[in-house]
């Protein structure tokens, strides 16, 4: 990892081949000429390079490589053995090999590496949970993506100083940083159209947590127009009519050519992950809107994308879905969709999809008097919360238990009143 100057380097490869002075200057120079290169006391021309650079076994590249050359490579790799350490959750490795990484960035003004290690410090503390402390690394990486004109970078650290303003509910804060966001990503060439969507969703989220609904609902709709525009489907489908026609002729390699064009595009579809997490919130927004129809046209939006990979996304637009279905009042449409959460839930051994599921099962019962069967899936979701140790749960669940045994068994309800409270003053809430 040394980063050593044009005669260092060939000191070094000399000392490592056994090579004396006389040796090398051979019948080109003398020994006392290569000694003053060595020492960097003499300047050497390019034919001289060529020279030594056969005689040691490396390229004239590797010898002209500058100090500062050298540091960018060296930096640039142990910044990936960085982002290694973090992504395995070693943040003290990481955070030590920053440190020697910062001391070379300012020793060789590396100021777009240095920006970076402040960026992978601003990620440990947001693992740490020491969000001021990410704040400040990711404004101080911000100071120097800004330096660099590094448009991508400056475009991530406002939006995730903007996250982490969310997370603390300073919804104004958020906002700007999402602004100023949005300012870098309408001067770039991000084309990115799910990267508009998950911006403008944030945004939306803001502007609705800020008392401004009428501000959230034009990004809103600016998601709707990009939805629109989107016609991914139908880009595909005349792809493949084409291909399938150039087959028919012969065209063999023109057809490979749009078979792979489309193959493309559905590959670029991929991120449903981040799409669904769009929708989601999209579709929160508008339940706390009151629109009842958007609520569940996004909710059935994530189910569409995420139902063949049974993920978390799905899972909460499933009870999104439920929920919607069950406001409406049409409970037999909500049921449907709620075996649908309790199969999933009990295939993939998530106890806590289950308990939800068999929750709603029990509110539905309960809104139609079924008492009896409401008391039975609550009791299975009360097993299932005592699996899952979450106390606050289990308290809440005792409470309603009791509030069903009101008019059956009112030794019963004190019983479940009882437990509910001890364990709501166990856990300090009352």
């Amino acid at each position: 990892m040394n980063i050593l100057s044009l005669g260092e380097k060939i000191k070094k490869l000399r000392k490592e081949q056994n090579m004396t002075l006389k040796e090398l200057a051979g019948d080109r120079i003398t020994a006392a000429q290569i000694s003053h290169i060595e020492r960097d006391k003499s300047h050497t021309s390019y034919e001289l390079l060529e020279y030594l650079s056969s005689k040691l076994g490396v390229s004239v590249d590797y010898l002209l490589e500058t100090k500062e050359m050298q540091s960018k490579k060296i930096t640039d790799n142990l910044i990936l053995k960085s982002e290694i350490y973090i992504k395995c959750d070693e943040l003290e490795n990481a955070e030590e090999q920053i440190n020697e990484i910062i001391e070379i960035c300012k020793e060789y003004k590396l100021t777009e590496n240095y920006g970076k290690c402040n960026n992978l410090l601003a990620e440990i503390n947001c693992k740490k949970e020491d969000y001021s402390s990410a704040v400040y690394y990711y404004e101080k990486a911000l100071f120097y993506f800004i330096k660099n004109e590094d448009k991508d970078d400056i475009y991530s650290s406002y939006v995730n100083i903007a996250n982490i303003y969310m997370l603390d509910k300073f919804y104004k804060g958020a906002l700007t940083h999402f602004m100023f966001a949005k300012e870098v990503l309408d001067e770039s060439d991000i084309e990115d159209v799910d990267v508009y969507k998950e911006l403008y969703s944030k945004i939306s989220e803001c502007y609705m947590k800020l008392g401004k609904p009428q501000k959230s609902l034009e990004f809103m709709e600016k998601i709707d127009k990009i939805d629109n525009q989107d016609s991914v489907k139908e880009e595909v489908d005349i792809l493949v009519l084409k291909a399938k026609n150039l087959l028919s002729i012969g065209k063999y390699t023109e057809s490979k050519e749009c078979f792979n064009k489309a193959l493309e595009i559905i590959e670029k579809e991929e991120n449903k992950n981040r799409l669904a997490k769009v929708y989601l919130t999209m579709s929160e927004i508008y339940s706390e809107m009151g629109d009842l129809d958007k609520h569940l046209e996004y909710s059935q939006k994530v189910y569409d994308l995420t139902k063949r990979e049974e993920n978390k996304y799905m899972m909460e637009s499933l009870f999104n879905i439920i929920e919607s279905y069950v406001k409406k009042g049409e409970e037999d449409t909500a049921q449907k969709y709620c075996k649908l959460a309790l199969v999933s839930s009990i295939k993939n051994k998530d106890k806590y999809y289950e308990y939800k599921s068999l929750k709603f099962y029990s509110d539905m019962y309960r809104s139609k008097d079924e008492i009896e069967t409401s008391i039975e899936y609550l009791n299975k979701c009360i097993e299932i919360a005592k699996v899952l140790e979450d106390g606050k749960i289990l308290a809440g669940l005792y409470i309603e238990l009791g509030k069903l045994y009101s008019n059956i068994s009112k030794e019963k309800e004190l019983e479940c009143y009882q437990k509910g409270v001890v364990m709501y003053k166990d856990l300090n809430i009352i």
